[in-house]
Order: C-alpha cells, then sequence, then structure tokens
C-alpha cells in the first residue's frame, strides 16, 4: 500500500512559506472573504467516519477506559486516558497510549469504502500496524488484511489505506516511549455527495460523561453548515482547511502577518459553551470570540463566477472586506484566551453563549518571517440528552430546544397513537404501521454559475 506521511507533523506546521500578500495592518485587523467552496474542492475535503455522531465505536485492547471516564483539556493541558475521545470531535483531547503492546480497534457503522487512516502523535515512541477487515474476527484472522507497518513518527500521521471496504480497523501499538495520540480520523473515499446529502448525525447521547455528550459532535462541520468565512492573510481560497477534521491539512497565514485572524460561520445561530484549536507550536496567545454579527465597517461583496457547493443557510451578501480598527476590536469582548507555551493547542470553556460567527485572534511571541499556521478549530454546545439528533437534510430542526443542535426524530403526525379514530369503530386486520416519511430537503444545492454561451458569429 503506498503511505504518506507528513513529516514531523505540526513541527512543520512553523515553517517559511511562499510570500503571499499580508492583510494584517499596523493598526487594526483587515480581514478579506474567502471565496466559496467549489465542487472542483470537494474532493480535498473527505469525511471523517471514525465518529461517535456517524455510528462508530472504539475498544482499547487489552484494557480500556470508557466514556464515562473521558476527562476533557484544558487550555494546553491533557491527561484524558479514555480511548472515547479519538471517536470526538475535540482534536485537543486526546488519548494516552500505554506502554508495551496495546491496540485500538475501530468499528464503523457500516462497510464503508475507505480511504486513508490518520491522527496527530505527541511525543509517542515505538511501532505501528494497522490492519483492515469486514467482519469483527480474532487477531489471528486471515481476514485481518495488513494496510500499513512502521516506525511512529512525531506529528501528524497520515497512512493511505485504499481505497477498499472495511468496517473494522485494528491500530496495533509496540510503545517504548510515553506519548498521546489525537484528532483520529477513518476517511471515506471523498465524493461531491458528502455535501449534497450528508450522512445524518447522532449528536445526543445517554450514556457518558458530561465531557463526552459536549465534544461528540462540532459545530464547525464543513460538511454541513460551517465555513471558513474570512482571514487576515494567507490563500483565501484553503482557508476550509481549518474545520476539515483532518490532522495533517493546514492553514497558512501570510509570513509576517503580526495578529493572525480568522472568522468562522456555524450557518445558523448556535448555542456554544467551548471553542479549541490545533495551531502551529509557538509561543504566544489566542483570544476567542463568539460574534451575534458580523463586525461594522464592511465593504461590498463579490460574487465568484464558479460552481459552487453553497450553503442555503448562509447569507449571500457579506461584505468582501472588513477593518477592525483597535476601537473596534476594544469592543468586542472575548469569551476566553489562553497563553501559549508552545503546545500547539488550546480550549476554552465559557458560560452558554448564543452566536453565528466564530473569531480567534493570535498573538505569535515572534513573528520573524515565519507564516503562522492553524490546523483545526472546534466549538460545542450543551447536549440535551434523550435526543437523536440527525443532520438537517434528515427531518425537521427544533434548533430551540437543543441549543442549536438539529433534530429528527422521523416521526410524523401518523406516529401518534392518541388521535382518535373518525366514525365509528370496527375491527381491523393487524397493519404493518405508518409508512416512513419522506426524507427533508437536503441543506445544501448546486449553483452551478458559468458565464452565457455565445453562439457563432455570420460573416
Amino acid at each position: 500500500m503506498n503511505t504518506n506521511i507528513i513529516g514531523s507533523g505540526l513541527k512543520l506546521l512553523f515553517l517559511s512559506a511562499v510570500a503571499l500578500p499580508s492583510f494584517a495592518v499596523a493598526s487594526g485587523v483587515f480581514l478579506q472573504k474567502a471565496p466559496p467552496l467549489t465542487v472542483e474542492q470537494a474532493p480535498q475535503f473527505p469525511e471523517n467516519l471514525a465518529r461517535y455522531h456517524f455510528g462508530a465505536d472504539v475498544k482499547a485492547l487489552p484494557a480500556g477506559n470508557s466514556a464515562t471516564k473521558l476527562e476533557l483539556s484544558s487550555n494546553g493541558e491533557d491527561r484524558n486516558t479514555s480511548e472515547a475521545a479519538l471517536l470526538c470531535d475535540d482534536p485537543t483531547t486526546g488519548y494516552q497510549l500505554p506502554a508495551g503492546r496495546s491496540s485500538i480497534l475501530v468499528s464503523l457503522a457500516n462497510i464503508e469504502n475507505i480511504a486513508s487512516v490518520s491522527f496527530l502523535n505527541d511525543g509517542a515512541k515505538g511501532h505501528l500496524a494497522i490492519a483492515i477487515s469486514n467482519a469483527n474476527v480474532p487477531a489471528d484472522s486471515p481476514e485481518w488484511h495488513a494496510v500499513d507497518s512502521r516506525t511512529l513518527g512525531d506529528g501528524a500521521v497520515a497512512v493511505k489505506v485504499g481505497p477498499g471496504e472495511a468496517k473494522y480497523v485494528r491500530l496495533s501499538f509496540d510503545i517504548v516511549g510515553p506519548g498521546r495520540i489525537a484528532d483520529f480520523g477513518v476517511f471515506a473515499t471523498p465524493a461531491v455527495s458528502d455535501f449534497t446529502m450528508p450522512r445524518p448525525r447522532k449528536v445526543s447521547f445517554e450514556s457518558g460523561s458530561v465531557g463526552f455528550a459536549l465534544i461528540n459532535y462540532s459545530f464547525t462541520d464543513l460538511h454541513v453548515h460551517a465555513r471558513a468565512l474570512y482571514a487576515s492573510s494567507g490563500d483565501l481560497k484553503a482557508a476550509n482547511r481549518m474545520i476539515d477534521d483532518q490532522p495533517g491539512s493546514t492553514y497558512l497565514f501570510a509570513a509576517g502577518d503580526s495578529a493572525p485572524t480568522a472568522v468562522i460561520d456555524l450557518g445558523r445561530e448556535c448555542t456554544l459553551s467551548r471553542i479549541s484549536a490545533i495551531y502551529a507550536p509557538a509561543p504566544g496567545t489566542v483570544e476567542f470570540y463568539v460574534l451575534n454579527t458580523l463586525p461594522a465597517n464592511a465593504e461590498a461583496s463579490d460574487q465568484s463566477q464558479v460552481r459552487q457547493i453553497s450553503n442555503v443557510i448562509q447569507r449571500v451578501d457579506l461584505p468582501s472586506s472588513i477593518k477592525l480598527s483597535d476601537e473596534s476590536l476594544a469592543t468586542l469582548r472575548p469569551v476566553g484566551s489562553v497563553v501559549s507555551t508552545g503546545k500547539g493547542r488550546a480550549a476554552v470553556d465559557f458560560p452558554e453563549t448564543k452566536g453565528r460567527y466564530l473569531m480567534l485572534k493570535w498573538h505569535p511571541a515572534s513573528v520573524q518571517g515565519e507564516a503562522f499556521s492553524v490546523a483545526q478549530v472546534a466549538a460545542f454546545g450543551p447536549s440535551h440528552r434523550g435526543q437523536n439528533a440527525q443532520d438537517a437534510g434528515r427531518g425537521e430542526q427544533s434548533a430551540d430546544a437543543t441549543g442549536g443542535k438539529e433534530i429528527a426524530d422521523g416521526k410524523s403526525i401518523l406516529d401518534n397513537k392518541d388521535i382518535p379514530r373518525e366514525g365509528p369503530g370496527e375491527a381491523e386486520a393487524p397493519a404493518e404501521g405508518p409508512p416512513p416519511s419522506l426524507p427533508g430537503v437536503p441543506p445544501f444545492t448546486f449553483i452551478p454559475q458559468a458565464p452565457p454561451e455565445v453562439g457563432p458569429v455570420s460573416r
């Protein structure tokens, strides 16, 4: 199998980049709008199937810790020992690999056509072997197909395992030096349908700790509503790398940007209580904001003449640029800030706050011609237990009742057994039950935009 290791992972995130125009200014911040996500870009963003909200599960062998013991990371510290974190959406909460031989068994909801496996390795030293299977068979069964074997490297590790079908993915470790892994993913072979017909998501759970219930689903879900909207510098076409759930995919701000800033549109108002981010491991500070509206001082927007994967919930009249003066920034109140010592990760918890936009503003301690980079941004809100949440495209929504999380219970009025019959009662044969309701309108639609065709000119 072909493999691809992103050498040294996050250590490379702070390397010099190709010179790009910087939009940071001496006073305040100048933000430029990112272009819409296009059909051509869709293959760059495969869907991570190794998530509880897709029905996946994980087990650590020979011994593991249940989701009830999951501990959230705080600021840059992470002491979690529950393997459940690997299938949650928080990239800052990882899993401490035990010394010696152990394995992680990930079971997907269905047999899927998978392409790659990736994760972030923070300090663990030893050996890794990966195998896949369509059935849950003993470890020595010939039905396990070995797809990779390697010495663990530090940082982001990406292994190509397909395209091929599998339901079970086994990672076997032989660890000689302690460390943690995080931001785990098993990625499907990318398809445009991941955006146009998103898979249903379950985002509320009965079991597990409060922390587990909180981080099992991030509102920065690129395949549903969220989009990277503005950035202070860098290649704006790549801005969605900040929310693509791929540990080796990063967004580079321009070299010399003294205050790298990004704005993310969640697609609708959400109730949030936690934000986390993975970025270049350099000293400095990061500030987190939750905004109901975009800041003022905006210019008119330009519309792209390309085929777009459009979010019908997003506004189309967004400004093309935003100038934030020091005075404007002073009126914005962050929900939290973190002083980074060089670990390259931060998470803040705060009282429930409603907003549609996230703004993250970094202040690197040094900007000596180096390009600052961001790997992942995630945002979480309170979970309401006892409810099965699905993607907005698969049924009715109730944002108010769930703190912004979509609900689609699949029920219709025919499911109400308390409705009295019309007319006299009569005996009837056993019925098969009400027919299933039709699926709702998908949350995305294609909006092809192309120049008009010009016919031949007669001479």
